[in-house]
C-alpha cells in the first residue's frame, strides 16, 4: 500500500450506496500441479437484495480466464482433484443445491443434485472417484415420538445439547453437521458420521481410503466441546479420536506425505475452553497418536482476525499442506496485519507475504507456489500469486475505486496503562484543512482493528468526520498471548482506561474537536460503547451495535455464552454474582446521559436481542435520549454479510445519528 493508491483528483468519496459496486474475492483453489487457479467472486444484487458468487478459472500459463457459472447463483467450496483434471464446487440457485464437477480438458460440467441440505467443505479422494463434504443432517433422538393418530402434532423444540442455536444457522437443536461422501460414478451419498456432534474440515489421506475430520461436542465444558481430530477408514471404519490425551481444541487437519503426519491448528488448554487462547500450528504423528507444536517461539494466532466490513468470515483458522510439498502453510495475525507463512515439519518457518495489509485467503501447491487474496486500506482484496519469492498481481476486481477519493489511515502508537504501547489508527476527513477542528468518531472493540479495507470508515471520512480506532489490551490477536489475556476478568477495567488514554491523546491534536466526540462499536465493541457512556459524559453521541449489556443473562442466551462469559469475565454468575454484575454495562445505565442509538438484529444468536432490549427499556424508563432500531431477519454478521439493503441502512443510521448530535461542519476554534 502506497500513498499513490489513494487518488486525490477523483470527484468524490465513498457513500453507503456504493456497496452495490463492490466485487469481493472469496474462495481460492490452486490446482495441485500449479497450472490453474480457481476462485470465486461475490457481488451484491439490488434486484434480489442478496448476493451472487461465481466461479472463475485462470490458466496461469496463458493468463486466460473462464467463468464457469452464470445467473443468480452462489458457488463455494472449491476443490481440485489430485491430478488437477477436475474442479468440484458446491452450487445453489433457486433453492436447489448440487455439486458440480468441471472437466478442464473438455470444458464440460457434470451436475450431482443434492436433495435436502446442501453439501460444502469438499475434498477429493486420492483416486478421484469420491468427494467428501459436510451437510446439516436431521437426527431423530430415540426418545422422540410422533403424535398419536388423530391428534394434532405439537409445535415444540426439544433441547438436549448446550449449543442448540447458532448465529447464522438458527435453531439447530434437531440437526447436526455430519460428514458425507459422494460417489461420482453412481451419485450415491453415504453418511460417515452418525452422532450428536458437529463434524467439519474433512480431508482424505494422501494414499488409501482414510479420512480425518474435526468433531465438536455441543457441551462446551468437555474436552470435545471446541473440536478435536477424528480419523476413520472408509467405507468400513469407525471414527476414532486421534489424540486421546488432547484437552484443548484442534481444527483444519490436513494429511502429509505418506500419511505419517497430520498438521492442524490448535492449543492444548483444558476445558472449559478459553476463547482467548491462541490457535497455533501443530503436527500429529498418526501412528503414535501424539502431537507437537511447530515453531516454539510463535506467539501469535493462526488465522485472519482482521475486523472490517468486507468479509463474512473473520478467522480462517486453517493450515494447508499441498500434496508432495515439504511445507505447511498458514496465516498469522500480527499487529493489525495478517501475513502468509509456511513451516516445515522440523519447525523452521518463514514469512512469505507481509506488509500493511490483510491476507485473507490462500492456496499452495508443491514447488514454491501459492495463490493468495490480499486487501489493504485502498482495496478490498485482489488475487495474487507468490512463486519462488516473486509476487504477481492477477486481478482488478474494483477498478471503479480509482474514480473515488479515499482517505488513507495514519498509524501510530500511544502510551497505555503501565507504560504499555497501544497500536492505533486515524483517518482524517476527506477534505481535511489545517487550522480546522472536526467532529470525531472513536470506533471501539474487543477484537482487532487492522490494515483491511473498511467501507464504513471511508463513508464517515467522506461525511467530514475524523475516525480513530485503537487495539487496546484484550485485543483478540496480533500482539502476543499475554496482551490478549490482559483484560480477562477485568472487562471495562484497564481496557477502558487504555481507550480513554487514547482519547486523551486524540483530543490533544489541533484538528480534533473535543466538544464533538462520538463513540461506536459492535459486539464486544458494543459492550465497550455501553460501558464508556456509563462511565463518562465526554462523548456527545454514541451508537451501540449488536452489543452485550448484561453478563448475567448473556450466559444463557448467547450461542457462545457459557464459555464466552467465563472467558471474558473470569467467573460465572452462580460463583460470583457481584463480579458478573460489576462487569455488566446495564449496572451503570443510570449514569448514561449520552444520546444513544441501539442497533441490533432480531436473529442475532451471538448477542441476543434481549441484550439490546434491556438497555433500551432502562434508558426509556429513565427518560434518557435513546432509540432502538431492530433489523429483521438478520444475524450477528449483519454488517459483513447481511442483505445489502440492510447493510446500507445500518451505515446510514449511524451516520445520521452522529450528524444529528455532532454536526459535520468544521470549526475554527471549537464548536461552531
Amino acid at each position: 500500500m502506497h500513498q499513490e493508491d489513494f487518488p486525490v483528483n477523483a470527484r468524490r468519496g465513498l457513500i453507503s450506496e456504493d456497496l452495490f459496486r463492490f466485487r469481493w474475492l472469496d474462495d481460492i483453489a490452486l490446482s495441485p500441479n500449479g497450472t490453474k487457479l480457481a476462485y470465486t467472486v461475490k457481488q451484491p444484487l439490488a434486484q434480489t437484495n442478496n448476493y451472487s458468487t461465481h466461479v472463475y478459472v485462470r490458466d496461469l500459463a496463458t493468463d486466460s480466464v473462464e467463468r464457469l457459472t452464470t445467473g443468480l447463483s452462489s458457488a463455494s467450496a472449491l476443490a481440485w482433484s489430485r491430478d488437477s483434471a477436475r474442479l468440484a464446487y458446491a452450487y445453489a440457485e433457486g433453492g436447489a443445491s448440487s455439486i458440480r464437477v468441471w472437466d478442464a480438458a473438455s470444458g464440460q460440467t457434470s451436475t450431482y443434485a443434492i436433495e435436502g441440505e446442501s453439501m460444502g467443505g469438499l475434498d477429493w479422494s486420492a483416486d478421484g472417484t469420491k468427494l467428501v463434504g459436510v451437510r446439516w443432517t436431521p437426527m431423530r433422538h430415540p426418545e422422540d415420538r410422533s403424535a398419536a393418530p388423530g391428534m394434532p402434532a405439537p409445535t415444540i423444540r426439544v433441547v438436549r445439547r448446550l449449543r442448540y442455536k447458532q448465529d447464522g444457522s438458527g435453531w439447530v437443536h434437531d440437526r447436526f453437521q455430519q460428514i458425507w461422501v459422494l460417489t461420482l460414478n453412481t451419485g450415491e451419498l453415504t453418511q460417515v458420521t452418525h452422532s450428536e456432534m458437529d463434524y467439519g474440515y474433512p480431508k482424505w489421506s494422501q494414499h488409501g481410503e482414510r479420512l480425518a475430520f474435526v468433531g465438536t461436542a455441543r457441551e462446551q465444558n468437555t474436552p470435545l466441546g471446541y473440536g478435536q481430530i477424528f480419523v476413520c477408514d472408509f467405507p468400513e471404519g469407525t471414527p476414532y479420536l486421534l489424540l486421546e490425551g488432547w484437552q484443548g481444541t484442534a481444527v483444519s487437519p490436513v494429511w502429509g506425505a505418506n500419511d505419517r503426519y497430520i498438521a492442524f491448528a490448535g492449543h492444548n488448554s483444558p476445558p472449559p475452553v478459553n476463547r482467548r487462547n491462541f490457535w497455533q500450528p501443530y503436527l500429529a504423528d498418526v501412528a503414535a497418536r501424539t502431537a507437537k507444536k511447530l515453531g516454539d517461539d510463535i506467539d501469535e494466532e493462526v488465522g485472519n482476525y482482521a475486523v472490517a466490513d468486507q468479509r463474512k468470515g473473520l478467522a480462517n483458522v486453517t493450515v494447508r499442506w499441498a500434496p508432495g510439498d515439504a511445507y505447511i502453510y498458514f496465516l498469522l495475525t500480527e499487529q493489525g496485519a495478517t501475513n502468509l507463512y509456511r513451516i516445515d515439519t522440523a519447525g523452521r518457518y518463514e514469512k512469505l507475504v507481509g506488509g500493511n495489509s490483510v491476507t485473507f485467503e490462500y492456496s499452495p501447491a508443491a514447488g514454491d507456489i501459492a495463490a493468495f487474496g490480499q486487501a489493504d486500506p485502498s482495496n478490498p482484496g485482489e488475487l495474487y500469486l507468490w512463486k519462488s519469492g516473486k509476487v504477481t498481481r492477477l486481478s482488478d476486481f474494483n477498478p471503479w475505486l480509482r474514480d473515488v477519493r479515499l482517505s488513507p489511515p495514519e498509524t501510530y502508537w500511544y502510551d497505555g496503562v503501565d507504560g504499555a504501547k497501544v497500536h492505533a489508527w486515524l483517518i482524517k476527513p476527506l477534505n481535511f484543512e489545517e487550522g480546522k477542528k472536526y467532529p470525531t468518531i472513536v470506533y471501539v472493540h474487543c477484537s482487532m482493528f487492522s490494515w483491511d479495507f473498511n467501507h464504513e470508515f471511508q463513508v464517515y471520512a467522506n461525511a467530514g468526520f475524523v475516525v480513530a480506532y485503537f487495539n487496546q489490551r484484550g485485543t483478540t490477536a496480533g500482539y502476543g498471548q499475554a496482551w490478549t489475556h490482559a483484560s480477562e476478568g477485568d472487562q471495562g477495567g484497564k481496557d477502558y482506561e487504555e481507550i480513554m488514554l487514547g482519547v486523551d491523546e486524540l483530543v490533544s491534536r489541533p484538528y480534533v474537536d473535543a466538544a464533538r466526540l462520538g463513540v461506536t462499536g459492535g459486539s464486544c465493541g458494543g459492550f465497550m460503547t455501553n460501558w464508556i457512556v456509563g462511565h463518562t459524559d465526554r462523548f456527545s453521541a454514541a451508537v451501540t451495535q449488536r452489543s452485550i449489556t448484561n453478563q448475567i443473562s448473556f450466559f444463557g442466551t448467547s450461542d457462545i455464552g457459557p464459555e464466552g462469559t467465563e472467558g471474558e469475565t473470569g467467573t460465572n454468575v452462580w460463583r460470583n454474582l457481584e463480579a458478573s454484575w460489576r462487569q455488566s454495562p446495564i449496572a451503570y445505565a443510570e449514569h448514561i446521559h449520552t444520546p444513544l442509538l441501539i442497533l441490533h438484529a432480531d436473529e442475532d444468536y451471538r448477542c441476543a436481542l434481549e441484550q439490546a432490549e434491556q438497555l433500551f427499556a432502562i434508558l426509556r424508563w429513565l427518560g434518557r435520549t435513546v432509540e432502538m432500531v431492530v433489523f429483521e431477519g438478520e444475524n450477528h454478521g449483519l454488517t459483513r454479510g447481511g442483505r445489502p439493503g440492510n447493510r446500507i441502512e445500518h451505515q446510514r443510521r449511524i451516520l445520521g445519528w452522529f450528524q444529528k448530535y455532532l454536526g459535520t461542519h468544521t470549526a475554527e476554534g471549537g464548536r461552531a
